[in-house]
């Protein structure tokens, strides 16, 4: 048995290892990221303090220059003024008709030297510097689809995100026009009609309450908010609303009939963008704000057995569901010991990786998260103790075999992260194949709002709250059937970040602790 469990746990070392090398083959270029990385975005916070600093020094050198201009102009304005009425009289001087030969032989080349002189080339060469480190375009789309999942999980208004109103929570965040017309332009392009016209008819509100020419300096008019919109409802199958939008914008008036006859010729292909998840609104409420736990007859204890440390320190327990059993650990880990391990592990996180279709690496849609697996060889001695320890206290308080050599892993959700309903088991039914037994996730931190572990089939979510450790089986104990009504789902972070580690208990490990009392009713094991 022991060999059995070393043989295991080499194997998925060496997985993960092979994992992560296919990962730097296929990806040669990390891609950054600005959702659940704090140090990234105080960096681009600190980017786009300089880009200022270095656009208003531009403004400056601008200005210098057109003062300078405006010097040389009032100069050699003053032959005009003296001459003003009295030309043949001020040109029969000698002096005056000297001075304007000169000047309009010599003095205007100086001008048009100054004229084309570039001005802040340093400022200008600053920024396209920066080019290199600002967000690509794939930022930009994780970051807006992170938005529709925090709006479809929740079931928000697009008006109340706008002005930053999340769930009923006021925030000190707001969304421009341009950032309005990117969700529609996101839903537009991938066929939900619909959603992209809730969008763009925000960003017009919105650009018509603060009308502003920076941002047809920015790339966008209020003519192209209407354009899209028309071509929204055309392909809703609504040429009412679609006329109407084209005949009130003064751009596009005189056209109307003619664009609406263009966009009903040339109705998109339905796309199915697989970033754009339909969640399901039935759960919403779970997950939101208002949510909270039912009563129930639990009562919470302390867990003082069977190990002698939980005699000395014993877990405050509380059981939060009995069938099926699901237990929450409370004070489980330290706050200087989660400083530590968020302080070595930040640099070694990376987005999840699945293999598509085309055996090629991509970024999940079902869980968006960075993660790392610990122990990692970049680690050092104190932290590879420390998640030995954390190991050993999650054998104490579960009662179930915790393996040393076992993987854990370590998760980021940004704002947006989540991860989709799903049971733990892999459903394997092999004789020689082990299964998942249980789950333990330890909450890091405490999330603002949003993140909690949901269970839909128990109507239960358990708050995400630095410290606590939540328990449950994916396998049942008595008869190793898969417990189904453990499916869970990780619900959208709506402002902070949620941190947490995951450690997945097998079956073999306890075939002797945990061996079954009744035959299994539903799984059927196949020899092979």
């Amino acid at each position: 048995m022991l060999h059995y469990r070393l043989l295991r746990s080499f194997v998925n070392i060496l997985s993960i290892t092979v994992f992560l090398v296919a990962c730097q083959t296929e990806n040669p270029i990390k891609s950054t990221d600005y959702i659940s990385s704090p140090t990234n975005k105080l960096k681009l916070l600190e980017q786009n303090e300089k880009l200022l600093m270095n656009l208003y020094e531009y403004i400056e050198r601008l200005h210098e220059k057109i003062e300078t201009l405006r010097k040389i102009g009032k100069h050699l304005h003053q032959p005009q003024v003296a001459a003003k009425g009295r030309e043949e009289e001020f040109l029969s001087n000698p002096m005056n008709s000297l001075s304007l030969i000169r000047q309009t032989h010599a003095d205007w080349t100086h001008v048009e030297i100054l004229m084309e002189q570039p001005v802040g080339q340093k400022q200008m060469d600053y920024i396209r510097r920066m080019n290199e480190r600002r967000p690509q375009l794939e930022n930009v789309e994780e970051a807006l689809v992170a938005m529709h999942r925090m709006k479809e999980s929740y079931l928000l208004n697009v008006t109340d995100i706008a002005k930053g109103l999340l769930d009923g929570m006021q925030t000190d965040g707001k969304l421009s026009p341009l950032e309005c017309y990117e969700m529609g332009l996101l839903y537009f392009n991938g066929s939900l009609y619909h959603k992209a016209v809730e969008w763009l008819e925000a960003a017009k509100k919105l650009m018509d309450k603060a009308p502003s020419d920076a941002y047809a300096f920015l790339g966008l008019r209020r003519s192209n908010i209407s354009y899209l919109l028309a071509k929204s409802y055309t392909a809703l199958g609504d040429l009412q609303l679609a006329r109407i939008v084209l005949q009130i914008e003064p751009d596009l008036s005189s056209r109307a009939e003619q664009l609406l006859e263009y966009f009903q010729q040339n109705i998109p292909p339905v796309i199915k963008d697989e970033k754009l998840i339909e969640f399901n609104g039935e759960y919403a409420h779970l997950c939101s704000s208002s949510y909270k736990p039912k009563p129930t007859r639990l009562l919470c204890s302390y867990k003082t057995s069977p190990t002698p440390f939980l005699r000395l320190a014993p877990f405050q327990m509380e059981q939060i569901s009995k069938d099926p059993d699901i237990f929450v650990f409370h004070n489980m880990i330290s706050s200087s010991e989660i400083a530590l391990l968020e302080g070595e592990t930040e640099a070694l996180m990376d987005r999840e990786l699945v293999i598509a279709e085309n055996d090629k690496l991509v970024h999940s849609n079902h869980r968006t998260l960075r993660h790392v697996w610990l122990p990692h060889p970049q680690i050092s001695e104190e932290v590879q103790w420390l998640v030995s320890r954390i190991k050993q206290r999650m054998e104490d308080f579960s009662d179930l075999i915790v393996l040393e050599l076992d993987p854990m892993e370590m998760l980021k959700y940004g704002f947006g992260g989540h991860f989709s309903i799903h049971s733990d088991f892999y459903n394997f039914t092999g004789a020689f194949m082990e299964d998942r037994i249980a789950t333990i996730v330890v909450y890091l931190n405490d999330v603002p709002s949003g993140g909690g572990t949901m269970f839909p089939k128990l109507n239960m979510t358990v708050k995400a709250e630095a410290g606590k450790a939540l328990l449950w089986y994916s396998i049942k104990p008595d008869t190793f059937d898969y417990e189904t009504r453990t499916e869970h789902a990780g619900c959208p972070v709506k402002i902070g970040t949620k941190l947490v580690l995951a450690h997945w208990l097998y079956e073999h490990d306890h075939m002797f602790s945990l061996p079954c009392r009744q035959p299994p009713k539903t799984r059927i094991y196949i020899e092979p």
